[in-house]
């Protein structure tokens, strides 16, 4: 075999630099964006200051997230504009909502879900569904109440579904959630009967490192698969006082990226992870 004449070893050694470039640069865009374009599985994020500019929506198309969980007490044009930016980026948006004190009284919930209702007949942009975090345990008389209140708390989501048949409803709740209740004759873990009613679960997993976010959900996902339900699974970005492995804090964005990577390996493909939340998410150190 003849030698490479000069010309062609140099246009060799150009070549191998440019494929290796090209490998590099796909390397780093898979490290920062935790979400493939071919990756259709859910990947949210909660948004619970309005106040926030577009530059935090950009931030969120450019790492892949496909869902928004936006807080809101009122519904203006500027909501149905949110919404309109947000879906020509191919993100969908969900209601955000959610006052432990409607367990024990909807008065307020049924007004906001009469104005939730006439924002979607409205012919604009809408909402996608409602995201709701209604959390029993921050009712003050819980650890005293605590089988009366989460009993009343699978009774409110069921009587949402009820109410508003079709609706799309998911629910954010913890993943210790398994004080077993009867609620119409089937006793069961509370978070067994959420998963049932609900459309959707989104677990509070908030632990730092993919087999600890497993190992905490796993009741819940085995549950989940044996009904054919879905479940996302979410982490936490802010800073803790509880604990060291609560949230990613510590650890930062790109170790955050490929613990979720591996977590995708242990689910079923339509389960999602969802981040908590924009603000500090944007904030973390790499």
């Amino acid at each position: 075999m003849e030698k490479l004449s000069k010309c062609g070893k140099i246009i060799v050694a150009v070549w191998a630099i440019a494929l290796s470039a090209v490998i590099v640069i796909a390397i780093i865009a898979f490290a920062v964006r935790p979400q493939s374009e071919a990756d259709k599985r859910p990947f949210g994020v909660w948004w619970w200051d309005n106040r926030l500019d577009d530059t935090y929506l950009d931030f969120a198309e450019e790492n892949g997230v496909n869902e928004i969980y936006y807080y809101t007490s009122s519904f203006t044009e500027k909501t149905s504009d949110f919404i309109s930016k947000a879906n020509s980026k191919g993100i969908k948006v969900y209601w955000l909502t959610g006052r432990y004190q409607w367990i024990e009284d909807m008065s307020g919930l049924t007004e906001l879900l009469d104005q939730y209702s006439a924002f979607q007949r409205h012919g604009g942009s809408t909402f996608a569904g409602i995201h709701f975090d209604i959390e029993p345990h921050q009712h003050p008389q819980f650890e005293e109440r605590r089988a009366e209140l989460l009993s009343d708390f699978v009774n409110l989501v069921r009587d949402i579904r009820d109410s508003h048949p079709g609706e799309f409803t998911e629910y954010d709740i913890p993943v210790w959630l398994d004080d077993e209740v009867t609620i119409n004759g089937a006793t069961k873990p509370v978070y067994a009967h959420i998963i049932d009613i609900a459309s959707r679960v989104t677990l509070m997993s908030y632990r730092d490192s993919c087999q600890s976010i497993y190992d905490c959900a796993e009741d819940e996902i085995a549950y989940a698969k044996s009904v054919g339900k879905r479940l996302n699974l979410g982490v936490e970005t802010g800073q803790s006082d509880e604990s060291g492995f609560i949230t990613f804090y510590e650890e930062g964005a790109q170790f955050m990226y490929s613990q979720l990577e591996e977590l995708k390996k242990l689910v079923p493909a339509d389960f999602g992870t969802a981040i908590h939340h924009i603000k500090s998410w944007r904030e973390l150190k790499d």
